[in-house]
């Protein structure tokens, strides 16, 4: 490694993760449901083939956004079922078919892409139909659903893997709308797999494994941020999903070590001055990497088990911290921006917090200059 920062994955943990999401879900469906990861956005900045190469033998499918993310793993030597989640364009109908990724279909127009593909080549498309219940993202309209299902039964250049949805609101407990969601879902569902039973039906994302058991009785879960460590709600502390627990931790270390006098700006613009003769250091990780800039004057780090906050603005591969007139470190010294060290913990939760958005955004913002390292 030749970054001085680094992102640890406990794979014991995800592995743990798994295990008390399949636990949870035995309990509550009493039957045996198959586990679909999503690791599209570099498995939410765990890493995309570290990550999938760890867990394949825990779970039966993975999910990604685009075909370039199917394509890697399968490059990567990875022989699961691969799901492409997002739109497809008709020049990547090829890559698709050819590294054998089952393909989301959401209109007759991109079934018929698919149709006369295969037509010309004497080959056939393992296809999921997407039906848009309500997150009027991508999908086939609820009242469509059928002729596009129609026309892809009855093209033998398709091979109907599965059917499905995706809920919108399902963070929040009792909510009316995706109570209707699961409802309209599961009279399509039940049409077709008294059709064809192999036909994989498949709804709940992380929020409906957590709040809606009634998602979960179909063929197949999706838990993404989940799986990962990061639980929609608190839940109640004799709930087998209270032992999840989050795998990332960014580790970097201390690249410079100054003392600068009173009354002196810190960084671009200075919007950070000290008040006394103060101890300063410079971490090298900054917005080029993925460490937010709206965490500028705000975050904090961990250096020798005390908490710092960042002094000034982050740089784009740096930034610094003022420890104090008797705080103590040395260059080499490990840091710690998320994760634990001793008694202190600085929390993904409350970062996403400061910077006003989703433990997601911060994840997936962690690029690949940043190397994972699997524990």
């Amino acid at each position: 490694m030749y970054h001085h920062t680094r992102i640890e994955i406990d794979t014991q943990i995800l592995l743990n993760n798994i295990r008390l999401i399949k636990q949870f879900m035995r309990q509550h469906t009493n039957s045996l449901v198959k586990y679909c990861l999503p690791v599209k956005a570099n498995a939410y900045g765990h890493g995309l083939v570290g990550t999938a190469n760890v867990v394949q033998h825990e779970v039966d499918y993975f999910g990604v956004a685009q075909a370039d993310e199917g394509i890697k793993l399968r490059l990567a030597g990875i022989t699961k079922p691969i799901l492409v989640f997002g739109a497809f364009a008709d020049d990547q109908i090829e890559q698709l078919i050819s590294h054998n990724l089952e393909i989301t279909v959401s209109s007759l127009y991109k079934a018929r892409l698919i149709a006369n593909f295969c037509a010309a080549n004497n080959c056939v498309a393992k296809v999921h139909v997407k039906i848009d219940t309500g997150m009027n993202r991508i999908g086939v309209r609820v009242d469509s659903a059928d002729n596009l299902i129609d026309f892809v039964t009855q093209h033998q250049c398709f091979i109907l893997s599965g059917i499905y949805s995706h809920l919108a609101k399902s963070d929040a407990a009792q909510d009316k709308f995706t109570h209707k969601q699961i409802e309209q879902f599961a009279v399509i569902a039940l049409k077709y797999k008294q059709q064809y039973p192999e036909l994989l039906c498949h709804l709940a994302n992380s929020g409906g494994v957590t709040n809606y058991a009634s998602s979960c009785l179909f063929d197949m879960v999706r838990p993404g941020i989940l799986t990962y460590g990061y639980l929609p709600l608190v839940p109640d502390s004799d709930n087998i999903l209270a032992g999840i627990r989050p795998c990332f931790s960014v580790y970097s270390q201390v690249a410079y070590f100054k003392v600068v006098e009173a009354q002196q700006g810190i960084s671009y613009n200075h919007q950070y001055i000290t008040t006394e003769r103060t101890r300063v250091v410079t971490i090298p990780v900054g917005y080029g990497d993925g460490y937010r800039r709206a965490l500028s004057n705000r975050g904090e780090v961990i250096i020798r088990g005390n908490k710092y906050k960042v002094a000034g603005t982050i740089c784009m591969d740096m930034f610094m911290v003022d420890i104090g007139a008797t705080g103590e470190a040395h260059v080499g010294d490990e840091v710690v921006l998320i994760g634990r060290q001793g008694q202190q913990t600085i929390y993904l939760r409350d970062i996403a917090t400061m910077c006003d958005t989703i433990t997601y955004e911060i994840l997936c913002a962690f690029n690949e200059r940043i190397p994972r390292v699997y524990i």
